[in-house]
């Protein structure tokens, strides 16, 4: 399905994250993926090759695993809390044809588009869209 990017912004805008447990957090930091390139479904193998390709790049910086899901939680995507600067997550997020990638500074949550058309915008407190391993079974 292809979306327009006002619906992508929409649906980026209302991502929750779900976490395993409370964890000391670095700051600020970047969430980003490499599961389905520009936005579009891929195959399950696809997107977890494409995903370990970015884990390797990631294991010299200080990193968590997180999902980035629907609020609903039907769909899901594991990414990675990642401190390094803004244009380095910029710069990966393009190296695998990510739309956008969120940055959180303080308890402020960002929407970065790095594909997609826009602006860099605040979309909440990052705090208010954690949710728990238990809460989310």
């Amino acid at each position: 399905m292809e979306y327009s990017n006002s619906e992508l912004l929409n649906l980026y805008s209302n991502t929750v994250f779900l976490l395993d447990e409370v964890q000391a957090l670095p700051n600020p930091f970047a969430i980003i993926t490499a599961f389905n390139p520009q936005g579009k479904s891929q195959p399950l193998k696809q997107n977890e090759s494409q995903n370990d390709a970015l884990r390797s790049e990631l294991e010299n910086v200080l990193h968590h695993t997180v999902i980035g899901a629907s609020p609903d939680l039907t769909h899901q995507e594991p990414s990675f809390i990642v401190q390094i600067s803004k244009p380095a997550a910029v710069g990966l997020a393009h190296k695998y044809d990510q739309n956008a990638i969120f940055w959180v500074e303080g308890d402020e949550l960002h929407l970065v588009p790095v594909l997609m058309q826009g602006d860099e915008v605040s979309i909440g407190q990052f705090r208010e869209r954690i949710r728990l391993g238990s809460e989310s079974n």
